[in-house]
């Protein structure tokens, strides 16, 4: 399975990921303005290529990102939203989401690492004593690194049972 995250800014490179593509895997936010522009621009571009260029080509899910982990009434009216947008089942959403982490974003552009990396590195963050101190060297890692590569690794389990029940099916 090859994963390209393409720019929606940029049609025509939506448009040849989807000609190559098996499958599709939108990600949306919780916002309407997020799933009536952004959600409905990749789908008019999956429409596009799956009538003219690639006839297999199929929705596999869709993820929500950047929503509160407590935000449960949110992610079940959104679920309503894409729904209606896609004009598909609600089913079509992933039951995995990954959460809002400001601070993961950060450290994984500043340091150039994923989630998952960055989890690892939490062991190596300056005490407490020693930030307090002014002894600390190197910054800390955030924390809530490990929440948002669990939520990876789930969406990830969930990605891979989908897409084989769907080459099982077929």
């Amino acid at each position: 399975m090859v994963i390209l995250d393409s720019a929606p800014e940029n049609p025509p490179l939506q448009q040849l990921a989807l000609a190559a593509a098996r499958w599709m895997i939108a990600p949306a936010k919780t916002d309407r303005a997020s799933i009536n522009d952004g959600l409905g621009s990749i789908a008019r571009q999956f429409g596009l290529v799956r009538r003219k260029v690639n006839p297999a080509l199929e929705l596999l899910g869709v993820v929500l990102f950047g929503t509160g982990t407590s935000s449960t009434q949110i992610r079940s009216r959104t679920r309503r939203y894409v729904a209606e947008e896609l004009g598909v089942d609600e089913g079509i959403i992933f039951d995995a989401f990954i959460r809002h982490a400001e601070g993961v974003g950060v450290d994984a552009r500043d340091r150039g690492l994923l989630a998952h990396e960055l989890e690892r590195a939490i062991a190596d963050n300056p005490k407490f004593w020693e930030v307090r101190a002014g002894t600390a060297t190197g910054s800390a890692v955030s924390r809530t690194s490990a929440s948002v590569a669990e939520d990876l690794a789930n969406l990830a389990r969930e990605v891979l049972l989908r897409a084989a029940e769907r080459d099982h099916a077929a």
